[in-house]
């Protein structure tokens, strides 16, 4: 291949970036527009992000002439969380949709000697929430409940040096992550103290700064995580993060960004190739086989929001190499390097193109299928004399 023949491939592969940039964008775009008019549909339809603080619990007393009030401590708290994943797909994005059933019973006790009037505060995670069930029993008998901007109070009589147990619940939609906030007012104590969450899921993760569980176990076809502590002093809050499949809007913009990287992986081995063995591509044939490239990523960017991601890779991956073996066997006729046309197209578009389904793995299975690909071309090439492959034509007289 003459230089100048090498230079119109080169400029090539730069327009064809150039389609990729704007396809990426395109997809960006779509993406984050997807990302902004379904996220508040989808809050409506099946809840928001969930964070449900503990109860505040308060007394007052009259003895005679004089009036005391006061902060009732929670002496012990055991709640329990039944998640049921209800994921949601619209167009280009997943979410995490679930439903939630909450109990819990708190231990509250009278401080003083004397009578007191004590006052649950329950504020609700959303104020614009559906919170199906929910009752207030103390020592297992129903309290009234008065509802005020987004938060449920429940008074009860407490006896002198008396404790009793407040048991409270209720079932609702979420999305995306649940948490539980054991101290609204900061850093403080809590005594025997249990939460424990059930999930018909095991791919849990967990919010940055939340605490840990102290127990994990299945349950069914899920997980039973367990935060149990005697008595420890803590601010920090108890979250679950919902599991959802790889967004087919972020996905398809990565891949087509990447795509660049592939196609230059495979124009090199092409040229290699040909190189080698004698055969003769002109220019105009690598247009077209990075036209089959790109109809890869066209395909997958407007099939991934009509049907399953996995699917649309699937078809678009059949579909770019039906387009370059079908192209190159027209061009070259049956030959050896179809083969490894064909591996190398698998290699360079299909198989990178699929570590972005694994996240935090792109990096790596490109460069070791850079490495080996290397070590096979420098093997292949080793001896081949490159001043009479790169030799010039000599100009007619």
């Amino acid at each position: 291949m003459t230089p100048l023949r090498l230079f119109a491939v080169f400029l090539i592969f730069v327009l064809a970036a150039a389609a990729w940039m704007v396809l990426g964008t395109s997809n960006l775009f779509r993406s984050q527009e997807a990302d902004r008019s379904m996220t508040s549909k989808v809050s409506g339809l099946y809840g928001e992000p969930q964070s449900q603080q503990a109860p505040g619990f308060t007394y007052e007393t009259a003895d005679g002439t004089r009036t005391a009030s006061g902060v009732l401590a929670v002496d012990s708290t055991n709640a329990t969380v039944d998640f049921r994943l209800d994921q949601r797909r619209k167009g280009l994005l997943w979410f995490a949709t679930y439903k939630v059933g909450f109990t819990a019973a708190y231990t509250v006790s009278n401080p003083t000697t004397h009578p007191v009037d004590a006052i649950m505060t329950f504020t609700f995670p959303s104020a614009a929430g559906v919170y199906d069930g929910f009752v207030v029993k103390v020592d297992g008998r129903d309290v009234p409940v008065t509802y005020v901007e987004g938060a449920a109070t429940a008074a009860f009589h407490l006896a002198p040096s008396a404790g009793v147990t407040v048991a409270t619940g209720y079932r609702t939609f979420g999305m995306n992550e649940w948490r539980y906030v054991p101290r609204p007012d900061g850093v403080g104590v809590m005594k025997d103290f249990r939460l424990t969450m059930r999930t018909d899921f095991t791919d849990v993760d967990f919010t940055d700064g939340s605490v840990s569980p102290t127990a994990k176990s299945t349950s069914g076809q899920g997980l039973a995580l367990t935060w149990a502590c005697d008595s420890v002093v803590s601010g920090r809050d108890i979250s679950l993060v919902m599991p959802k499949p790889a967004n087919p809007g972020p996905l398809v913009y990565r891949i087509a960004f990447f795509a660049p990287v592939s196609l230059l992986f495979f124009f090199a081995g092409l040229v290699l190739l040909t190189a080698t063995r004698d055969v003769k591509l002109h220019p105009v044939h690598y247009g077209f086989l990075a036209a089959a490239f790109f109809a890869f990523h066209l395909l997958l960017s407007y099939l991934a929001d009509q049907i399953p991601v996995e699917i649309a890779f699937g078809i678009a991956s059949l579909a770019s190499v039906v387009l370059v073996v079908g192209y190159l066997r027209a061009v070259l006729g049956w030959s050896s390097v179809l083969v490894e046309v064909a591996v190398s197209q698998l290699l360079f578009l299909v198989l990178f193109s699929y570590s972005f389904f694994f996240e935090g793995l792109t990096g790596l299975a490109v460069t070791v299928g850079s490495v080996l690909t290397l070590g096979y071309f420098m093997s292949k090439t080793a001896k081949v004399d490159w001043e009479t492959v790169f030799k010039r034509a000599p100009k007619p007289v």
